[in-house]
């Protein structure tokens, strides 16, 4: 019985009830995390996994932020590098300057200057963009919307 079989003893997946071990109430699968290592829920419902989740931090307050701190500081390095490429259109290399300009729109998942994700997760989003500064970025936006020109033709406009 894997998680790929849509009918769990006649029943839809969906209607699998399972047994939270911290608050014993019984709820729906999908009330319970996926572990994807595992292959399998886990015992504990989502709304015991956070009551969890926050009581481990407060009580390693200084062992969480040394934590945050240094996948923050890896994620920013990570950024940092690639954008030391420089803008792929003028050439501005102040790293400050430089915006990840999505290639595919459609493929976006999420902005890579705004949200902290896994490291290997904002590498894959970073291979779909390319380095813009911020004033480049802003018109090939506005030439975008008027002309509907595409990247690849504005990085060949002199």
């Amino acid at each position: 019985m894997g998680i790929h079989n849509i009918y769990y003893h006649g029943y839809p997946k969906l209607y699998c009830m399972k047994k939270c071990i911290d608050c014993n109430s019984e709820q729906t699968e999908s009330n319970f995390p996926f572990d994807k290592s595992r292959n399998r829920y886990l015992s504990v419902c989502k709304k015991c996994t956070a009551i969890r989740t926050e009581a481990y931090r407060q009580k390693n307050k200084d062992k969480w932020r040394e934590s945050s701190k240094k996948h923050a500081d890896k994620s920013n390095s990570l950024i940092t590098e690639w954008k030391s490429k420089g803008c792929q259109k003028c050439g501005e290399n102040r790293i400050h300057l430089i915006d990840a300009h999505h290639i595919d729109p459609s493929i976006k998942e999420f902005s890579v200057g705004s949200a902290m994700r896994g490291l290997k997760i904002t590498e894959e989003e970073l291979k779909k963009c390319i380095p813009l500064c911020s004033n480049c970025h802003r018109d090939f936006h506005h030439l975008e919307k008027k002309t509907r020109i595409t990247i690849k033709d504005y990085l060949n406009l002199k």
